[in-house]
């Protein structure tokens, strides 16, 4: 896998700069200009204390407009205190904690939603006459991808997003997912690959994110990630997770849908949250326990 790593590395990528992933105070940020946030993914054991005062060091020193921070409840005294909202909530998501999603805002401008009742009929639609799916999906069946599928998935992805919050069209950081916590599924028509998606798995809390769903032009309209996400539930439940969420874009009745329409519960949204196609977006929050699968 290194040789191919390497390899794959050494391909000309685009100069577009990422934000970046990295240790601070203990816990685990990601920040940047891309999504113009500090993103608390993961306190780990830092002190709360500690992570909230480099979280505001870090907002202060590049001027983001947001922080946001995903935080097991029993531990989120110190970001309330100092006026965070619970923008979404998932029950049971850490073994003996449920996850807060808390949004705080250094930009007031960027707390406001320019559209609410947009996102309010998207909701609606998405959960409108809800039909049940069928069990098994079409032929081809949907399958593992692995190392070797790397350039076409980051082909794919280039193909549906024009850009993203996570550097998904580059083979190398794929590849690097691949050999972590992520298992990517797709699906193949005459050869080609039309659609994926992807579990990232958190093995200390027992959870998995739904996410990283795209499907080719040619291939919409068939239910692929309606499919996508009952293959990735059974895999990820035989892998012994627990509790399943995905964060889906608040504008799209498809997405949501989707997720609705598989049993998951609304946990709240996150208003101007992610950076996807070109825009800040809102993201609404999914959850739904994997115990009965």
């Amino acid at each position: 896998m290194n040789s191919l790593l390497a390899s794959l590395t050494d391909t000309p990528q685009p100069a577009f700069q990422f934000d970046q992933v990295e240790q601070r105070a203990g816990a685990t940020l990601q920040h940047g200009p891309n999504n113009d946030r500090v993103y608390l993914m993961s306190l780990g054991q830092a002190d709360p204390v500690e992570v909230l005062c480099e979280v505001h060091h870090l907002a202060d020193q590049h001027g983001y407009g947001k922080i946001f921070a995903k935080l097991p409840h029993n531990r989120a005294e110190p970001f309330l205190k100092q006026g965070y909202q619970v923008e979404a909530r998932i029950p049971g998501f850490y073994p003996n904690a449920d996850a807060l999603f808390l949004g705080h805002y250094p930009d007031p401008d960027r707390a406001r939603l320019s559209q609410p009742e947009m996102l309010t009929s998207v909701l609606r639609q998405a959960t409108r006459a809800l039909t049940a799916v069928p069990d098994s999906a079409p032929s081809p069946a949907i399958r593992r991808l692995d190392e070797q599928d790397v350039e076409a998935m980051a082909k794919l992805y280039a193909r549906v997003f024009p850009s993203y919050p996570f550097p998904i069209t580059d083979p190398g950081f794929l590849l690097e997912t691949l050999a972590d916590n992520v298992a990517y599924f797709g699906v193949e028509q005459q050869g080609q690959l039309v659609a994926l998606a992807s579990a990232e798995q958190c093995f200390r809390s027992g959870t998995v994110e739904m996410t990283d769903f795209a499907t080719a032009a040619e291939a919409r309209g068939q239910g692929w990630a309606q499919h996508l996400l009952a293959r990735m539930e059974q895999a990820m439940t035989e892998q012994g997770h627990r509790v399943a969420y995905t964060i889906a874009r608040a504008v799209s009745v498809g997405m949501n849908r989707t997720f609705a329409r598989a049993g998951y519960q609304m946990a709240g949204t996150l208003n101007n949250n992610t950076q996807i196609s070109g825009q800040i977006e809102s993201m609404n929050v999914w959850y739904k326990s994997l115990a009965g699968n």
